[in-house]
């Protein structure tokens, strides 16, 4: 057996002797005390049994042991299905749960279901303590049950009170443009084709002279797709290229994720023929459409909320994926700049948000190791430039996620140290080279920069939480005193749907060393992604992907995080307020000469 870290008990001629919903039961003081015994190992129990709720309830709290169960099903329905819910719930994998029923017919249907699951006979109960499997880790204090009990009340709340993620995305009145008028977009869809990949279907890489070619070719259905809805206009965020029932192109930028385009596109089109190339961020689906999404001209004007802006204040934004969905719903400054993961003219994505490449941004060291940056397929010498610390920004956001995640290498003897995958995976080793072998032409790493790197580079592991601390310490105190850092940090949720099952806990360790850091820099504010990320649905294919919603209420977060240093005020040419209100909104920080110089430039 694998090692049990849920037991779920079948109640009648089960745990207790007899069945409840026909008479008086026997109840099992032994089989009580083993219940005890295993939560005491940090082993969780639970209940799947057909019976009336209430009556169990009410049979166990007598007893003193209800409190020990968590995620209990109990109804008068089949129990696989109700099974599978509970695992999803906890956020645990059948293989590491263990069913005793005492029915034949309910522990093959709890396989059928979850065809991982372990299942017993009630027999095993006479020697489930004595297991290796059931040996579990010391947990007298019960700190596991009580994180199950924590993790129950959310489920349950977010089960009775908050949206799903597709219910946000029905009242964001989504609408997307598809213009036919290719030419004057040229840019845009060459930078599409080329610098995305995680919404790129076909990753067909071209040069600017073969996309002109493809635009002017009478043959090939092409059209470039708008995106906004009532948070925003995401711009032009989408390029398909169809030519005998099949697409060349089909491609969308990472700013729409987790909105339904790339699926409401291809129905729309008819699922024509699709060669899949490499990982996408979102399976295409013809089961389900999304019903969110409204075709328009662009002519209607969606509702809009009043144009807000942080005026006077510049802001900056450094990180990867979850910063370059968040800024969407940003409430910008005068300036906002965004320093986020980009892919580069040879198509690999370029991470550059690491905190030791952050300190490693400088013309020193693009002068001393240009060359071998230059080598380094999925770095570009832009990665070492970064105005993350010029004085002249009141706001930097930065998300750590980067820290959480790369594998460090050591070029030779030196001080260079760049990031790249994940800690897990060692690129010098050779057996962890197929992958990259056989990913498509364009961006696969080839065996003689694969030997290379081997030659050059010592895997140094992930980074450690001493120099995590080390680093955010170092980022903190060279920002000003008088400016804003806002930090975002990883989800805990137990995600065993990544590639890297106990990640989770690893990015709990490092939520607690940066919340050590920071606690007592007045200048520095945590996003705490903990408060909107609480269980497996509010996650997207990966522990560091979100759902839209979620996405949603960070910003919201860290609008007011910068609310609560700068003022907001809509946009003045909206004519929100009038000229004393303005004054009045925004006395003590400027006079009144420097506020008529604001409000109307260029006066003198």
């Amino acid at each position: 057996m694998k090692n049990v870290k849920l037991v779920i008990w079948d109640l009648d001629d089960t745990f207790w002797s007899g069945t409840l919903s026909e008479g008086p039961i026997s109840y099992s003081k032994a089989h009580h005390d083993i219940v005890i015994e295993l939560t005491h190992r940090g082993i969780i129990n639970s209940i799947a049994s057909k019976n009336n709720f209430d009556d169990v309830k009410a049979c166990l709290e007598k007893e003193g042991i209800w409190d020990y169960f968590v995620f209990p099903k109990i109804a008068w329905q089949p129990k696989g299905q109700l099974i599978r819910t509970m695992i999803e719930e906890m956020q645990l994998r059948s293989e590491n749960v263990l069913l005793i029923d005492d029915n034949h017919l309910n522990r093959e249907e709890a396989k059928y279901c979850n065809p991982e699951l372990q299942t017993a006979v009630p027999d095993i109960l006479e020697k489930i303590l004595s297991l290796e499997s059931c040996k579990g880790k010391d947990d007298h204090t019960l700190s596991r049950l009580k994180h199950y009990k924590i993790l129950e009340r959310k489920v349950t709340a977010q089960n009775t009170t908050q949206c799903t993620n597709e219910e946000f995305l029905r009242t964001s009145t989504t609408e997307v443009n598809i213009n036919f008028n290719c030419a004057p977009e040229l840019d845009r869809i060459l930078e599409l084709i080329n610098r995305t990949n995680q919404l790129n279907y076909t990753k067909l890489r071209m040069e600017k002279d073969k996309v002109v070619e493809l635009i002017n070719n009478n043959s090939m259905e092409k059209a470039f797709v708008r995106v906004r809805d009532k948070y925003g206009d995401y711009g032009i965020c989408g390029f398909y290229a169809l030519h005998d029932s099949r697409l060349v192109h089909f491609v969308f930028s990472c700013r729409i994720l987790n909105m339904g385009i790339e699926n409401w596109l291809y129905h729309k089109l008819g699922y024509p023929g699709l060669e899949i190339v490499g990982e996408t961020a979102t399976p295409l689906r013809q089961d389900t459409v999304p019903d969110w999404i409204h075709e328009t001209s662009f002519a209607d004007t969606v509702t809009q909320k009043s144009p807000e802006r942080y005026h006077g204040v510049h802001i900056i934004i450094k990180g990867g994926c979850d910063l370059q969905q968040i800024k969407n719903y940003l409430i910008q400054g005068d300036r906002f700049d965004a320093e986020v993961d980009y892919v580069s003219h040879g198509g690999f994505r370029i991470n550059n948000s690491h905190t030791e490449i952050l300190k490693r941004c400088s013309q020193h060291t693009i002068q001393k190791y240009g060359d071998i940056i230059d080598r380094i397929h999925f770095f570009d010498r832009d990665a070492f430039r970064s105005h993350f610390f010029t004085d002249t920004y009141h706001v930097r956001i930065y998300s750590v996620l980067d820290d959480y995640t790369r594998g460090l290498y050591r070029y030779r003897d030196t001080d260079f140290i760049i990031p790249f995958g994940d800690f897990s995976q060692d690129l010098s080793d050779e057996t962890c080279w197929s992958y990259h072998l056989n990913r498509s032409a364009k961006h696969k790493l080839d065996r003689d920069f694969l030997g290379w790197f081997k030659d050059n580079f010592t895997f140094l592991g992930g980074l450690d939480e001493k120099s995590f601390k080390q680093n955010i310490n170092w980022m903190c105190t060279n920002v000003s005193l008088d400016k804003l850092l806002i930090i975002l940090n990883g989800s805990e949720v137990e995600y065993y749907p990544h590639p890297q099952n106990e990640r989770w806990k690893h990015h709990a360790k490092m939520n607690a060393a940066l919340d050590e850091t920071i606690h007592t820099m007045q200048h520095v504010m945590l996003c705490d992604v903990r408060e909107f990320v609480q269980s497996v649905s509010d996650h997207s294919h990966n522990i560091r992907h979100y759902s839209r919603r979620v996405y949603f209420l960070m910003a919201k977060k860290l609008n007011e995080l910068i609310g609560k240093r700068y003022p907001i005020s809509h946009d003045f040419p909206e004519k929100r307020f009038s000229f004393i209100k303005y004054y009045l909104a925004m006395k003590g920080r400027y006079t009144w000469k420097r506020l008529v110089t604001r409000l109307l430039p260029g006066m003198n």
